[in-house]
Parts: C-alpha cells; sequence; structure tokens
C-alpha cells in the first residue's frame, strides 16, 4: 500500500511538472507569436517588406545570371579545345608535325599539343630529338642556322610551307601560330 502510495506521489508532482512545461510552451509560442506579427507590421509600415521582396528577387536574378555566365563560360571553353582539335587533325600524318615543331626547334608547342590531349601519337621524348645539325630540311639538306633554302628562303620555312600550306588552303584559312 505504501508502494502504492510513493507511486501515486509521483505521478502527481511529474504530471504538476508537465502541466508547468506546457504552460511555459503556450506562452513562449504565443509570445514568438506576437514578435512575428508585430515584425510584419512594422516592416509593412515602413515599406521594408515591398524592399526585401525587391532584394529577394535581385538576389534570384544574379544567382540565375551567375549560373548562366558559368554555363557560357564553360562551353566557350569546350568549344575552344574543340577547335583547337579540329585544326590540329587536319594531317594525320604525326611524321610531318614532327619534323615542323624539330626544325622550328619549338619544343613548347609540341608540350602543348601534348597537354590538350590530341589524338596523336606522342610518344617521343625529348631525349630522341635530333639536334638542329641532324635535322634535314625537307629537302635532303642538314639544317643549318641561316643557310637558303632553294627558294631563297630558310629550310624550315620552306619544309613548312610545303607541309602545311597545302592543309591551310583546305581548312579555311586556318594560321598555325
Amino acid at each position: 500500500m505504501r508502494l502504492l502510495t510513493e507511486e501515486k506521489d509521483k505521478l502527481k508532482v511529474d504530471l504538476s511538472a508537465t502541466e508547468c512545461n506546457v504552460a511555459e510552451f503556450s506562452k513562449r509560442s504565443d509570445l514568438a507569436n506576437q514578435a512575428q506579427e508585430i515584425t510584419a507590421k512594422a516592416l509593412e509600415e515602413d515599406g521594408l517588406l515591398d524592399k526585401i521582396c525587391q532584394l529577394e528577387e535581385v538576389a534570384e536574378s544574379l544567382r540565375s545570371d551567375n549560373l548562366s555566365l558559368k554555363a557560357n563560360t564553360e562551353k566557350a571553353v569546350k568549344a575552344g579545345i574543340e577547335d583547337f582539335r579540329r585544326q590540329f587533325k587536319f594531317t594525320s600524318d604525326y611524321e610531318n608535325l614532327h619534323a615542323f615543331f624539330v626544325n622550328f626547334g619549338t619544343r613548347q608547342a609540341l608540350t602543348e599539343v601534348k597537354e590538350h590531349h590530341l589524338d596523336l601519337d606522342l610518344s617521343t621524348t625529348e631525349a630522341n630529338y635530333p639536334s638542329p645539325e641532324e635535322v634535314e630540311d625537307g629537302l635532303g639538306q642538314p639544317y643549318v642556322d641561316g643557310a637558303e633554302g632553294s627558294a631563297g628562303q630558310p629550310p624550315a620555312e620552306e619544309a613548312y610551307d610545303r607541309i602545311f600550306m597545302p592543309a591551310r588552303r583546305k581548312s579555311n584559312g586556318f594560321m598555325f601560330s
């Protein structure tokens, strides 16, 4: 019997504590609702609510413009890379391209081609490049700095013209830079 009385008293205490908590929660909820109403009225009276809505619209417009700009930039970069790849696919003759790079001593250009992951066989390493003295100018003559080719121009330029001029005419004015 004594246990029952203790349990009953314990339940009364728990019940009264729960009622206090519910009352406190209800009071806080009412205060929060009143604060929201007061804030909304104050914003409406000052015209700030309209300004906040306008600012939200501007922010949304800026987000949209930013996403559009990002998408357009990505498209332009992809198009530029594809254009670069298309311009170099006018010849599948790796040897001609390799001879051009070696004759002009532009290993940097070859490196840039490698960096753009073109579909060319670029397995030659720099250690395998012949020295300028070992390279022929395309006319069967060793390349010598300052030497004139058969057309009165340096052999490397002559080799370039022979290799790339027909392709340039076919590719609508493509100029190698």
